[in-house]
């Protein structure tokens, strides 16, 4: 027997076949009658076939009930075997057409059955037929047909239905359950197969980097959840769009597989939102059963943050050699400025000097200082930035920064400021005056940025482990080949400017283990973005 919901199917589709098949009788039974002339009245068949159908509905009611679908068989099969052998009863008995129908039921009991139930249904049926046919032999039961034959050909031809029947059963019983030993090994086979299907589609769903395969016109067939992350889209988008429309640079990729070699690009550029994402790609050939080529599979990571980062330790070794030669050349040059700067002041003192002579006076000592600050910065920049961190209100040292900032030379009736900090503070550790001299640089770029006034954003939020604070202006803005270069050492965007100040910003936000970066504002001007971590 196969389980509950087979044998289940398998009775709805029982009930569906009885219904054709006691249509099928009646109508032969009908056909017989216009040929040859029937002792019994068809009125017997026709109610034995009634109730045939009445049964089947009952069958079908009885079946939604939920009741045991082994004993709904049994009794299904065994009440056949009752209509059956009425139907031989009154359409001739031993000359019945009808007699195949008990081969045919027992032939349905071993699909259903275990092999000794449907063998026990054998039996019953044998001892239906026999009884039957007996019992109206000695007259026991009314005899609707006569019986033109001796007692013994009559126990030879139920001796020949008895090995009929039971034949029957043990060819039917026996390929039934091999039938279902079959279903078994088949249903542990695709069991194993879902099963492997499940780990290869857990591998790609779990593989880190990103998948992409695609078939020989280049549909895109199959993307994994890291490489639609790195592609930044959805896979129900990518599913069946064309490689080159989506991203030409992988399809660049493929010219090198015509001689089937795996192709390796660690450096491609891939345009990805609107930005550029470099990718390690390598590529390879998907080969079919038959070792035919089927499609393409791309396998890639996302480098670009990796190179950024190479890049970042490039340029620090870069600023450390300049810091290192900046603050040799500061110190060389530091005491002979001093020096000129002291003599020029003494030689104004003892000698009398015109109106020309003291404007030059006054330029040479302006240079002077402004060279003395210049050292300063340099000097300032090339120490190592030590951090002794305090836990303190970021957002009250950023109230008092702008208490000096409103003190500005630049800062005029011009400039508005705009705060939105939170009411409670944000408490951080970290080097209170160092990070109030990130936010004094900020401040002072964004006021050179603003000459003919404007209006400075300051914003501050907590987000997550980090504090998040913009500080933006309406001045100028940014070019974008200045963008990715402003937090050099000498960089500046202004006349006359060192381009220390956003340097020494880069490095005091480095050393607190966060990061700096510019973005153009969104009402013009520029918008400086500091992360700090909390601790």
């Amino acid at each position: 027997m196969g389980t509950s919901r087979q044998l289940r199917d398998w009775l709805s589709w029982l009930i569906r076949v009885r219904v054709l098949a006691v249509t099928f009788l009646l109508g032969i039974e009908l056909v017989i009658r216009e040929f040859v002339p029937a002792q019994i009245p068809i009125k017997y068949f026709l109610w034995l076939i009634l109730l045939w159908y009445a049964l089947s509905v009952f069958y079908a009611i009885v079946r939604g009930l939920g009741l045991d679908p082994v004993l709904q068989a049994y009794v299904q099969i065994i009440v056949d075997l009752a209509m059956v052998t009425g139907v031989v009863y009154v359409t001739g008995s031993l000359d019945s057409y009808f007699l195949l129908l008990y081969p045919l039921v027992i032939v349905v009991a071993g699909a259903l059955l275990s092999r000794v139930g449907s063998f026990l249904l054998a039996c019953l049926a044998f001892l239906l037929l026999a009884g039957t046919v007996e019992a109206a032999y000695f007259k026991l039961i009314p005899p609707l047909y006569s019986l033109p034959v001796g007692i013994w050909p009559l126990q030879v031809f139920l001796g020949i239905n008895l090995a009929a029947l039971l034949s029957v059963w043990y060819l039917s019983s026996y390929l039934a359950e091999s039938l279902r030993r079959t279903g078994v090994a088949l249903e542990d086979t695709a069991g194993e197969l879902k099963e492997l299907q499940a780990l290869n589609e857990w591998i790609i769903q779990s593989m880190r980097g990103g998948l992409l395969t695609t078939d020989l016109e280049g549909r895109i067939l199959l993307v994994n959840p890291s490489g639609a992350e790195i592609l930044e889209a959805d896979f129900r988008s990518l599913h069946g769009a064309h490689l080159q429309e989506k991203f030409p640079e992988l399809t660049a990729l493929l010219e090198s597989q015509a001689a089937g070699e795996r192709t390796e690009r660690w450096e491609t550029v891939l345009h990805v939102g609107g930005r550029e994402k470099i990718l390690g790609v390598s590529v390879s050939r998907l080969q079919t059963r038959k070792n035919a080529l089927g499609g393409y599979v791309f396998s890639f990571q996302d480098l670009t943050e990796l190179k950024r980062l190479e890049q970042e330790v490039v340029q620090k070794e870069r600023m450390a050699s300049l810091g290192r030669m900046a603050a040799a050349l500061a110190h060389e040059i530091r005491n002979p400025m001093g020096a000129i700067a002291g003599s020029v002041r003494q030689l104004v003192r003892y000698v009398e000097v015109g109106e020309d002579e003291k404007k030059l006076v006054d330029i040479v000592s302006r240079e002077s200082e402004r060279l003395n600050r210049l050292v300063n910065d340099i000097l300032q920049y090339s120490k190592a930035r030590g951090v002794r961190r305090e836990r303190v209100n970021l957002v009250a040292l950023l109230e008092e920064t702008l208490l000096l900032v409103e003190r500005h030379p630049q800062f005029n009736g011009k400039i508005r400021v705009e705060k939105n900090l939170p009411r409670d503070g944000i408490q951080a550790a970290v080097d209170p005056g160092q990070v109030k001299q990130v936010f004094w640089n900020l401040c002072d770029n964004a006021l050179r940025a603003m000459p003919e006034g404007g209006t400075l954003r300051l914003q501050m939020q907590q987000e997550g482990g980090v504090v998040c604070i913009r500080v933006s202006d309406t001045g100028i803005g940014l070019k974008p080949e200045l963008r990715e270069k402003i937090f050099d050492p000498f960089e500046s965007g202004f006349a006359g400017g060192t381009g220390l100040g956003l340097a020494l910003v880069n490095q005091i936000v480095r050393a607190h283990g966060g990061r700096v970066w510019a973005e153009s504002g969104a009402s013009g001007g520029a918008e400086f973005v500091v992360e700090l971590p909390l601790s």
